[in-house]
């Protein structure tokens, strides 16, 4: 005997209501990003890769993965970075099996022919991302408030997951201190409408150093400077250290000029991760230089040792690219600045040879792929 159908149950009230708002939640889960799950100078390695290793020509995103840093086009992280790049309106080609372009704008960024182009690419890259321009329209360039406060504005206002909310004020606040570093304080509120932040409204994205280094950048890819502070050493990084880097084609950061938001431990490790070559004063035997040192080995980077004295560098680092500088020769600074440059432009041809031979695996690996 058949069992006679049941009869849908009527809804109790508010029950429809609850179940959609289920629905409406896992549909807002499920969406597609409207912002790049990676910072603007995350996505630069893309086009910075397919300027440096391609000549800018449309390369294969299988190639284009491998000089990235993936061994595979499929690789989610390549994936994610590509599909950031192209939110940001740096190239051209989303996925694994395409061709990828970089674009005019892409292009203003990594090889320009003056830095008020990069200034203002770098500018219209962020402003490519809709989320990000409306945010930025909202508060008219000034600092966000305080984070729930910031939060609630952009759950509410924009329509963002709470779960992607953190992603984004990270992504965000980290865009605008990019931006800020290559623009010109005095010429902020000249830009994009007039809706650049102020200086008085950047507190918490200002440089903790001393108004003496703090300075616009230039460069993209950066040398972070180990070495002690005060007295002659200030001296030494901005007369001697800061020209022949920025002569070297590279930005100088040093750990007095980070922002003063986070731990500087881990600011100094994000550095040392995003820096393209090091430069380390071993004069003294500073530990914390020292300590700095080994991260960097450990993290295969390229390192040029500078020193006043032979035997502060360790023995077995004295194969490795060393620069001993002798003050009683008269032209003692000149010889250093022209020396600092010289070096780091050949540890960017051949870096292997700034790296321990115990490091040296990753770099091989990288050449290989």
């Amino acid at each position: 005997m058949t069992k006679p159908q049941e009869q849908e149950q009527p809804k109790k009230e508010g029950e429809s209501q609850v179940v959609d708002k289920r629905t409406k939640k896992k549909n807002d889960t499920n969406a597609a990003w409207n912002f790049p799950k990676q910072t603007l100078e995350e996505a630069l390695e893309i086009p910075k890769a397919i300027e440096e290793k391609y000549a800018s020509n449309p390369v294969d995103a299988e190639d284009l993965a491998k000089a990235v840093g993936f061994n595979k086009s499929e690789d989610w992280r390549f994936r994610e970075q590509l599909r950031s790049a192209n939110m940001y309106g740096l190239v051209e080609g989303s996925g694994a099996k395409v061709k990828v372009k970089i674009t005019e704008l892409g292009s203003n960024i990594v090889s320009p022919i003056s830095s008020s182009i990069r200034q203002k690419a770098l500018m219209d890259a962020f402003l490519n991302v809709d989320l990000f321009k409306n945010v930025y329209a909202f508060y008219k360039g000034n600092k966000p408030p305080e984070d729930e406060f910031f939060i609630n504005t952009i759950v509410k206002e924009f329509s963002v997951p709470r779960e992607r909310v953190d992603i984004f004020i990270k992504n965000y606040k980290k865009n605008l201190e990019f931006l800020i570093a290559f623009t010109p304080i005095e010429k902020l509120d000249e830009s994009i409408d007039s809706k650049i932040p102020q200086r008085e409204s950047l507190s918490k994205y200002e440089s903790i150093a001393s108004k003496d280094i703090v300075s616009t950048r230039e460069f993209l890819d950066s040398c972070f400077v180990l070495m002690p502070f005060g007295d002659w050493f200030d001296k030494y990084y901005l007369e001697i250290y800061v020209p022949a880097i920025k002569e070297a084609g590279y930005e100088p950061m040093r750990a007095d000029s980070l922002f003063s938001t986070g731990s500087v431990m881990e600011q100094i490790w994000e550095q040392i991760n995003k820096a393209k070559v090091l430069l380390a004063d071993l004069t003294g035997k500073n530990p914390n230089v020292f300590y700095e040192l080994g991260l960097s080995h450990a993290k295969s980077k390229p390192v040029i040792f500078i020193s006043g004295n032979l035997d502060d560098v360790p023995f077995d680092l004295r194969h490795l690219r060393v620069i001993i500088y002798e003050q009683k020769n008269p032209t003692w600074g000149i010889d250093l600045k022209k020396s600092i440059t010289d070096y780091l432009k050949n540890a960017k041809k051949e870096p292997e040879k700034t790296i321990p031979q115990p490091f040296r695996q990753e770099i091989k690996k990288a050449d290989e792929q």
